[in-house]
Protein backbone atom coordinates (compact mmCIF):
# COMPACT_ATOMS: atom_id res chain seq x y z
CA UNK A 1 0.00 0.00 0.00
CA UNK A 2 1.50 3.33 -1.20
CA UNK A 3 2.42 5.83 1.93
CA UNK A 4 1.44 9.73 0.59
CA UNK A 5 2.89 12.42 1.69
CA UNK A 6 1.51 14.48 4.85
CA UNK A 7 0.30 16.90 2.42
CA UNK A 8 -1.39 14.71 0.19
CA UNK A 9 -3.08 12.90 3.22
CA UNK A 10 -4.26 16.30 5.01
CA UNK A 11 -6.23 16.69 1.22
CA UNK A 12 -7.43 13.13 1.52
CA UNK A 13 -8.71 13.60 5.56
CA UNK A 14 -10.50 16.53 4.15
CA UNK A 15 -12.79 14.28 1.97
CA UNK A 16 -13.70 16.76 -1.03
CA UNK A 17 -12.50 14.70 -3.68
CA UNK A 18 -9.08 13.18 -5.20
CA UNK A 19 -7.51 13.84 -8.32
CA UNK A 20 -4.89 11.28 -9.07
CA UNK A 21 -3.34 10.74 -12.59
CA UNK A 22 -1.72 7.80 -13.87
CA UNK A 23 1.64 7.52 -15.56
CA UNK A 24 2.78 4.63 -18.07
CA UNK A 25 6.56 4.48 -18.72
CA UNK A 26 7.96 2.30 -21.10
CA UNK A 27 11.77 1.12 -21.89
CA UNK A 28 11.83 -0.62 -25.11
CA UNK A 29 14.51 -1.32 -27.32
CA UNK A 30 14.97 1.31 -30.92
CA UNK A 31 13.98 -1.21 -33.81
CA UNK A 32 17.10 0.41 -35.84
CA UNK A 33 19.88 0.84 -33.23
CA UNK A 34 18.52 -2.23 -30.76
CA UNK A 35 19.71 0.78 -28.25
CA UNK A 36 17.08 0.95 -24.86
CA UNK A 37 14.80 3.87 -25.64
CA UNK A 38 11.99 5.01 -22.60
CA UNK A 39 8.73 6.87 -23.55
CA UNK A 40 6.15 7.97 -21.06
CA UNK A 41 2.87 8.84 -20.82
CA UNK A 42 0.11 9.85 -18.48
CA UNK A 43 -3.84 10.82 -18.07
CA UNK A 44 -3.26 14.32 -17.67
CA UNK A 45 -3.60 16.52 -21.07
CA UNK A 46 0.24 18.74 -21.16
CA UNK A 47 2.97 16.98 -21.51
CA UNK A 48 5.07 17.05 -17.66
CA UNK A 49 7.99 15.95 -16.21
CA UNK A 50 8.18 14.13 -12.87
CA UNK A 51 10.80 13.17 -10.79
CA UNK A 52 10.86 9.62 -10.26
CA UNK A 53 13.81 7.77 -8.75
CA UNK A 54 16.13 10.30 -9.00
CA UNK A 55 15.54 10.92 -13.04
CA UNK A 56 13.25 13.53 -14.52
CA UNK A 57 11.11 11.67 -16.92
CA UNK A 58 9.02 12.99 -19.24
CA UNK A 59 4.97 12.11 -19.76
CA UNK A 60 3.54 13.24 -23.05
CA UNK A 61 -0.62 13.89 -21.98
CA UNK A 62 -3.46 11.88 -23.36
CA UNK A 63 -5.63 12.81 -20.97
CA UNK A 64 -8.73 11.29 -20.36
CA UNK A 65 -8.18 8.26 -23.62
CA UNK A 66 -5.88 6.18 -21.57
CA UNK A 67 -7.97 3.87 -20.06
CA UNK A 68 -6.08 2.22 -16.96
CA UNK A 69 -8.28 -0.56 -14.57
CA UNK A 70 -8.37 -0.10 -10.68
CA UNK A 71 -4.61 -2.22 -9.80
CA UNK A 72 -4.78 -4.64 -7.64
CA UNK A 73 -1.72 -5.36 -5.50
CA UNK A 74 -1.78 -8.88 -4.00
CA UNK A 75 1.14 -10.63 -2.45
CA UNK A 76 2.52 -14.01 -4.19
CA UNK A 77 3.64 -15.13 -7.55
CA UNK A 78 0.64 -15.10 -9.94
CA UNK A 79 1.20 -13.84 -13.12
CA UNK A 80 -1.03 -10.76 -13.50
CA UNK A 81 -2.75 -9.28 -16.51
CA UNK A 82 -4.10 -5.78 -16.79
CA UNK A 83 -5.33 -3.91 -20.09
CA UNK A 84 -4.41 -0.58 -20.68
CA UNK A 85 -6.44 1.09 -23.53
CA UNK A 86 -4.48 3.79 -25.59
CA UNK A 87 -5.30 6.05 -28.92
CA UNK A 88 -3.31 4.40 -31.51
CA UNK A 89 -2.97 7.06 -34.08
CA UNK A 90 -1.00 10.00 -31.56
CA UNK A 91 2.48 10.02 -32.45
CA UNK A 92 3.58 8.68 -29.25
CA UNK A 93 1.91 5.72 -29.19
CA UNK A 94 3.13 5.36 -33.16
CA UNK A 95 6.55 5.65 -32.16
CA UNK A 96 6.06 3.45 -29.11
CA UNK A 97 4.69 0.69 -31.63
CA UNK A 98 6.59 1.48 -34.63
CA UNK A 99 10.12 2.68 -34.16
CA UNK A 100 10.66 0.75 -30.85
CA UNK A 101 10.10 -3.09 -30.21
CA UNK A 102 6.85 -3.15 -28.30
CA UNK A 103 7.43 -6.70 -26.90
CA UNK A 104 8.59 -7.47 -23.76
CA UNK A 105 9.02 -4.02 -22.86
CA UNK A 106 9.57 -3.16 -19.26
CA UNK A 107 6.57 -1.13 -18.49
CA UNK A 108 6.15 0.82 -14.66
CA UNK A 109 2.83 2.66 -13.91
CA UNK A 110 2.73 5.03 -11.07
CA UNK A 111 -0.44 7.26 -9.26
CA UNK A 112 0.26 10.44 -8.65
CA UNK A 113 -2.25 12.61 -6.78
CA UNK A 114 -3.05 16.44 -7.57
CA UNK A 115 -3.98 19.12 -5.53
CA UNK A 116 -7.52 19.86 -6.20
CA UNK A 117 -7.40 23.78 -5.98
CA UNK A 118 -4.22 24.24 -7.71
CA UNK A 119 -3.50 20.92 -9.99
CA UNK A 120 0.00 20.56 -8.89
CA UNK A 121 1.37 17.15 -7.46
CA UNK A 122 1.42 16.78 -4.00
CA UNK A 123 4.87 14.35 -3.26
CA UNK A 124 6.84 12.14 -5.58
CA UNK A 125 4.55 9.22 -7.96
CA UNK A 126 4.17 5.82 -6.12
CA UNK A 127 4.39 3.10 -8.31
CA UNK A 128 1.42 0.82 -8.31
CA UNK A 129 3.09 -1.62 -10.93
CA UNK A 130 5.89 -3.11 -12.77
CA UNK A 131 6.23 -5.25 -15.13
CA UNK A 132 6.05 -6.15 -18.84
CA UNK A 133 4.36 -5.41 -22.09
CA UNK A 134 3.23 -8.78 -23.41
CA UNK A 135 0.60 -7.96 -26.06
CA UNK A 136 -0.15 -4.47 -27.95
CA UNK A 137 -3.31 -5.35 -31.04
CA UNK A 138 -4.58 -2.67 -32.60
CA UNK A 139 -8.35 -2.07 -33.29
CA UNK A 140 -9.28 0.16 -35.79
CA UNK A 141 -12.88 0.78 -36.21
CA UNK A 142 -15.17 1.03 -38.62
CA UNK A 143 -15.81 4.75 -40.40
CA UNK A 144 -17.17 7.15 -37.37
CA UNK A 145 -16.17 4.42 -35.30
CA UNK A 146 -13.44 4.30 -32.78
CA UNK A 147 -9.80 2.59 -33.04
CA UNK A 148 -8.24 2.11 -30.17
CA UNK A 149 -4.74 -0.37 -29.01
CA UNK A 150 -4.56 -2.50 -26.03
CA UNK A 151 -1.55 -2.70 -24.07
CA UNK A 152 -1.61 -6.10 -22.47
CA UNK A 153 0.76 -6.00 -19.37
CA UNK A 154 1.95 -8.59 -17.40
CA UNK A 155 3.46 -8.36 -14.15
CA UNK A 156 7.29 -9.52 -13.37
CA UNK A 157 6.32 -12.96 -12.07
CA UNK A 158 5.86 -13.74 -16.00
CA UNK A 159 9.92 -14.13 -15.49
CA UNK A 160 9.31 -17.03 -13.04
CA UNK A 161 7.30 -19.21 -15.87
CA UNK A 162 10.05 -19.88 -17.79
CA UNK A 163 11.51 -23.18 -17.75
CA UNK A 164 15.32 -24.19 -17.31
CA UNK A 165 17.24 -25.82 -19.60
CA UNK A 166 16.95 -29.99 -18.27
CA UNK A 167 20.65 -30.12 -18.87
CA UNK A 168 23.50 -28.44 -18.32
CA UNK A 169 24.37 -25.24 -19.63
CA UNK A 170 26.61 -24.95 -22.88
CA UNK A 171 29.72 -23.72 -20.80
CA UNK A 172 29.39 -26.93 -18.75
CA UNK A 173 29.09 -29.30 -21.93
CA UNK A 174 31.98 -27.61 -23.47
CA UNK A 175 34.35 -27.75 -20.48
CA UNK A 176 33.53 -31.52 -20.12
CA UNK A 177 34.08 -32.04 -23.86
CA UNK A 178 35.19 -29.45 -26.38
CA UNK A 179 33.54 -30.62 -29.28
CA UNK A 180 29.91 -30.89 -28.03
CA UNK A 181 28.06 -28.11 -29.60
CA UNK A 182 24.66 -29.42 -28.94
CA UNK A 183 22.95 -26.60 -26.82
CA UNK A 184 25.71 -23.77 -28.42
CA UNK A 185 22.69 -21.50 -28.76
CA UNK A 186 20.37 -22.63 -26.36
CA UNK A 187 20.53 -18.96 -24.18
CA UNK A 188 20.26 -16.82 -27.21
CA UNK A 189 17.52 -19.53 -29.48
CA UNK A 190 14.32 -17.53 -27.72
CA UNK A 191 15.32 -14.40 -28.85
CA UNK A 192 15.62 -15.03 -32.31
CA UNK A 193 13.05 -13.40 -35.07
CA UNK A 194 11.54 -15.68 -37.77
CA UNK A 195 9.41 -14.94 -40.16
CA UNK A 196 6.04 -16.54 -39.93
CA UNK A 197 5.88 -19.21 -42.23
CA UNK A 198 9.41 -19.72 -42.73
CA UNK A 199 10.25 -22.16 -40.02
Amino acid sequence: MPVFDAVAQAQLSERRGTNAKVLLWFQAKNRQTGAPETLGFWSGDDHQEFLIGGEIRTYYGAGNVIDVPPIVARPGFQVRHYRVTVPPFTDEVKILLQQYKPRLAAVQIHSVPLDIDTGLPMGAPKRVFKGYLNQAPEEIGRKGGTSRTELVLVSGARKLTFGLPLKRSNAELQRRNAKDRGREYSDVAGSWTVPWGTG
